[in-house]
C-alpha cells in the first residue's frame, strides 16, 4: 500500500473517522480479507484515548524519542500523545480522509505522503502500530523497506512496529509459516464503508523469527520488546549505520 489515495470514493477509512468526528459514533467499516477472517474496524477504536491503549502500544510510545516519525497515523491518537509529552512528530498517511481527521483534531504536522518517498528528513524514531508492518505488503515488500530504513533513520535511530504470529493458524504441514501458495503472513485486503470501497491492497502479517533473519540480512539488529495476546508482538531496530 505504498501509494498515497487520490479519489475520496476509494478511501473508506478516512470516509469513516470523518464521520466518526462529525458525530456518528457508532461508525464502522468493513475489512475482507483474502485469507483471514476480519472483523470491523470502528471509529471508537481508532480515536482511542491513550488510557484505553493497549500495553504494546504504551510500551512503544514509552520508547519513542527525538524526532518522530508516525507512519500509518490514521487518526492521530498516538501522534497527539506524544505531542502531549513534549516530542516532535510527523504523522504520515496516504489517506486524504485521515489527513484531514488530523488536522481537525490539531495534529501538528500530517505529511500526506507515502512512506517510501520519505527520504530528505531523517528521524529518530519511525514509529508503526496497530500492525504497522503490515503496510509492507509482502515479504518483497518488507525487504524493501528494509533497504529503505536507513535512509530515514538518524544515526543511532530506531523502528519500533508491532506485528502478529499467525503460527496459530498454520496448518501443520506448514508449520514455518509458508504452504505452496508461499508465505502465510501475505493477504490482501479489501475495505468498505457504505459506498466508499477501496482498490484491494496487499498486506503482512510477519512472524518474529522471520523478521529477525531479515533485519539481521540488511546488517541491522531486532529485540523482541513484548509479546501481547493472539501472537501480537512489538520489536525494536536499529543500528542501522
Amino acid at each position: 500500500m505504498k501509494n498515497i489515495i487520490l479519489d475520496n470514493r476509494k478511501d473508506p477509512l478516512g470516509a469513516m473517522l470523518l464521520d466518526y468526528m462529525a458525530g456518528k459514533h457508532d461508525a464502522c467499516l468493513e475489512v475482507e480479507s483474502s485469507t483471514l477472517d476480519m472483523s470491523t474496524m470502528c471509529g471508537e477504536l481508532m480515536f482511542r484515548p491513550h488510557q484505553l491503549m493497549s500495553g504494546l502500544e504504551k510500551k512503544a510510545l514509552e520508547l519513542c524519542h527525538g524526532d518522530i516519525l508516525d507512519v500509518g497515523a490514521g487518526s492521530g491518537c498516538h501522534s497527539l500523545y506524544l505531542q502531549e509529552q513534549g516530542k516532535r512528530v510527523d504523522s504520515l498517511d496516504i489517506s486524504p480522509g485521515c489527513i484531514e481527521v488530523m488536522k481537525k483534531r490539531s495534529v501538528r504536522n500530517p505529511i500526506y505522503d507515502n512512506l517510501f518517498s520519505l527520504d530528505i528528513v531523517k528521524y529518530d524514531t519511525v514509529l508503526m502500530l496497530m500492525n504497522g508492518i503490515g503496510l509492507c505488503g509482502t515479504l518483497e515488500g518488507l525487504h524493501l523497506f528494509l533497504q529503505h530504513l536507513p535512509s530515514i533513520l538518524k544515526d543511532g535511530g530506531q523502528l519500533l512496529a508491532d506485528s502478529t504470529d499467525l503460527t496459530s493458524l498454520y496448518d501443520k504441514a506448514a508449520g514455518d509459516g509458508y504452504s505452496l501458495e508461499g508465505y502465510m503472513g501475505e493477504t490482501e485486503f479489501v475495505m468498505s464503508y457504505h459506498h466508499v470501497i477501496s482498490e484491494p491492497f496487499d498486506w503482512l502479517y510477519i512472524d518474529y523469527q522471520t523478521l529477525l533473519l531479515l533485519v539481521q540480512h540488511y546488517g541491522m539488529q531486532c529485540e523482541l520488546v513484548i509479546e501481547g495476546e493472539g501472537g501480537q508482538y512489538l520489536a525494536r531496530v536499529f543500528g542501522t549505520h
